[in-house]
């Protein structure tokens, strides 16, 4: 019998691994044995961290975009690993927040994956910014078009109003797929279960947004007052940024989305310190000129994938 598949897509921030913690401790994951696949658009692997302690089996893909080539033979491996020797009740995998859903039938409609493997439903999690990428984020648009269903999160900011208003936006983009509005990512197992999911048949995408730039810098100590001012510098360009640092009182989970800084202190086991950020009409080099110098004894970058736009488009 196959094994049930659940995706998780959605854009950078919209809560995507917070929903997959809620998932986790529902009582009917609970009872179940459950794999995750994790991936992240940078190399540092946060996301990973903060869902170990909440699943028996993580598998981290690291290199790029869920849906992109450059790490097909690692998702096939990871597919034919969790088949051959995890053999799990369930598989949920969360996908990079660049990643074009439209490439999923390519891992999953060919063989061993197809007989292994049936996807149950692609779910996508959407917040308050969604307005404010879909003009330049091409692959938001994609995730919300081809969901079975949508997941309004944090309506906490939104209001009745607020929400309502985003719904319809949602309705217009992809009138098939159920919604559900939560806070703090807090959905129920039952919406997710009862999806019907259809698959995607759009043209394959094999590369992020060529305006998209993304950096990883190792460093555990961080120089506070210089990191601020490389935040506010770039805060206009970035679209996501996560890492854990150290500013002086212990290890923290910082966290940018857009014009929005926060912390918190971290309290996971043998954290991976450093920082991933994601930027828009700005290049590699740039947001490694920028924010290394806050970091002390900082490393070179762990990987970066530079933007093949021109000098005019920046």
């Amino acid at each position: 019998m196959p094994i049930p598949v659940y995706l998780i897509t959605g854009y950078l921030g919209s809560g995507k691994t917070t929903l997959l913690n809620h998932l986790l401790a529902t009582p009917q994951l609970r009872s179940q044995r459950v794999a995750l696949i994790v991936n992240e658009f940078g190399t540092l692997g946060v996301d990973g961290q903060l869902l170990q302690r909440a699943a028996g089996h993580v598998f981290e893909l690291t290199r790029g975009s869920l849906f992109c080539a450059c790490i097909h033979a690692d998702f096939i491996q990871t597919l034919r690993t969790l088949a051959d020797e995890v053999r799990p009740d369930v598989v949920l995998a969360e996908a990079s927040g660049v990643a074009q859903t439209s490439d999923l039938g390519n891992f999953f409609d060919t063989p061993p994956a197809r007989d292994q493997f049936q996807v149950r439903a692609n779910l996508c999690v959407v917040d308050p910014n969604l307005t404010k990428v879909l003009p330049y984020l091409k692959a938001a648009h994609v995730q919300v078009a081809w969901a079975d269903g949508l997941v309004i999160n944090k309506t906490d900011l939104l209001g009745d109003t607020g929400a309502e208003r985003l719904a319809a936006v949602l309705r217009d983009l992809n009138p098939r797929a159920a919604q559900t509005r939560v806070q703090h990512g807090r959905v129920a197992w039952e919406f997710v279960q009862g999806l019907q999911h259809v698959p995607c048949h759009a043209a394959s995408t094999i590369a992020p947004p060529e305006e998209l730039a993304t950096v990883s810098l190792l460093g555990r100590s961080v120089d506070r007052e210089r990191f601020m001012a490389a935040w506010e510098g770039l805060r206009e360009r970035l679209l996501r940024l996560k890492g854990i640092v150290d500013f002086g009182g212990g290890p923290v989970l910082v966290e940018g989305v857009f014009d929005t800084l926060t912390e918190r202190p971290f309290t996971g086991e043998q954290p991976r310190f450093g920082i991933t950020v994601i930027g828009w009409k700005v290049t590699a080099d740039e947001l490694t000129r920028a924010l290394a110098p806050a970091i002390r004894a900082t490393s070179l970058p762990l990987a970066a994938l530079a933007p093949r736009d021109s000098a005019a488009e920046r």
